[in-house]
């Protein structure tokens, strides 16, 4: 099996699998009990906490547990709205936002919020068009750190700054959100620099396992609890937690090396890129002139559709995508065509772009295999 859909969801660490067949059995106690197991269930998910805070450079406290990013991101949207909503109603947010962020705010213009999306065209945020949505009445703005279709990098701390430089003399600011779900544990974050009040993450994109995410929420932040229960992470988050899911995810946060996987992901890219251009002369790159991460790749396929190359290189034991994995059964392309079309593509380019994500795993035979079939596919499939 060659695995090149790491943006959908990473491989768990062998360390990773172990702590949590581990943790399975010496930490199933609930971490909410008074006893000694459940004491110590707690301090290993404080420890975990405290992992990932590490990792973003702010403290453990501010790190609200959850499933997952989505949770996160809803969390987020609706916590924040439900808790601001006599403040205002208007919500600013990126127009190739991930299905997580962009369902929510699509259910929360049903509710009577204005909704701005601001153009991703070529990959980058207009700081103007930002600034002329920006009034009294805008109580959040979200954009993706990485966008997960195409690698884009959005420049968060510039919007965070046109945000305060507008509203430096009133009372009130409105909040930011970042969906950080690509960006944790792959590029350096300092959350004081970067300058938001909320950070969505989730484990299994840093090769822990799925049932574990979080929200950063710098304090002070205004949200309302959208799950009502046992009180749970300082009352915003009612349920008992998924220890074993937590723990894993701290062991994963902590095996983090952003400098040394950079190196590893930064030769896999430029490597898929030279075979591709060696082999595939027709095959085109859609992230050229824009910031991006590089455990992405974006391609252009010459006159063979994305769902019939991803068929192909399945059949080969090559597994890619076409876009966001979590809506691609229930909409097929029309997620992904949504995204890429914003990004500035027309509709033939996008129904033909397929996503290549890399991890610290891969190898560059698995990279040759993968340009081999590509090639074959391309000769098989192409219609002129």
């Amino acid at each position: 099996m060659i695995y090149l859909d790491s943006a959908a969801t990473t491989r768990p660490s062998a360390q990773v699998a172990e702590f949590l067949s581990d943790s399975l059995t010496k930490y199933y106690a609930n971490p909410d009990s008074t006893h000694s197991e459940g004491m110590e269930a707690s301090r290993q998910i404080e420890k975990a906490r405290a992992i990932v805070a590490g990792v973003l450079k702010t403290k453990p406290e501010e790190i609200i547990f959850t499933s997952s990013g989505t949770e996160a991101n809803n969390l987020a949207f609706f916590g924040v709205c439900d808790a601001l909503k006599r403040r205002g109603n208007k919500i600013i947010v990126s127009d190739s936002e991930h299905p997580s962020v962009y369902m929510p705010v699509k259910e929360l213009e049903k509710r009577g919020f204005e909704i701005i999306y601001l153009s991703t065209k070529g990959g980058v945020i207009n700081l103007e068009e930002l600034r002329e949505a920006l009034d009294e009445r805008v109580i959040l703005i979200s954009v993706m750190l990485i966008n997960n279709e195409t690698g884009v990098i959005y420049d968060i701390q510039k919007i965070a700054e046109t945000v305060e430089s507008v509203y430096k003399n009133a009372e009130h600011k409105p909040y930011i959100h970042t969906d950080g779900v690509q960006a944790f544990g792959k590029i350096n974050i300092n959350l004081n620099k970067l300058k938001v009040d909320m950070f969505s993450a989730s484990a299994h994109k840093i090769h822990g396992i799925k049932g574990a995410g979080f929200l950063y929420l710098r304090k002070g932040t205004k949200l309302t609890p959208q799950i009502f229960g046992g009180d749970q992470e300082r009352g915003l988050r009612s349920s008992t937690l998924n220890t074993p899911g937590i723990i894993a995810f701290g062991k994963a946060a902590e095996e983090i090396n952003i400098q040394e996987n950079q190196q590893i992901i930064d030769n896999l890219y430029n490597y898929a890129v030279q075979k591709i251009r060696e082999k595939c002369p027709g095959v085109k790159f859609n992230q050229e002139g824009a910031s991006i991460s590089k455990y992405i790749l974006s391609l252009r396929l010459p006159n063979v559709r994305s769902e019939i190359m991803l068929n192909y290189l399945s059949s080969r034991g090559i597994y890619i995508s076409s876009g966001a994995a979590c809506s691609s059964k229930k909409t097929g392309l029309q997620e992904s065509t949504r995204v890429l079309l914003n990004y500035g593509l027309d509709k033939f380019s996008a129904d033909f772009t397929v996503r290549v994500s890399f991890s610290k795993y891969n190898v560059f035979e698995e990279i040759d295999e993968f340009v081999n079939a590509l090639a074959d596919g391309i000769e098989k499939f192409a219609v002129y």
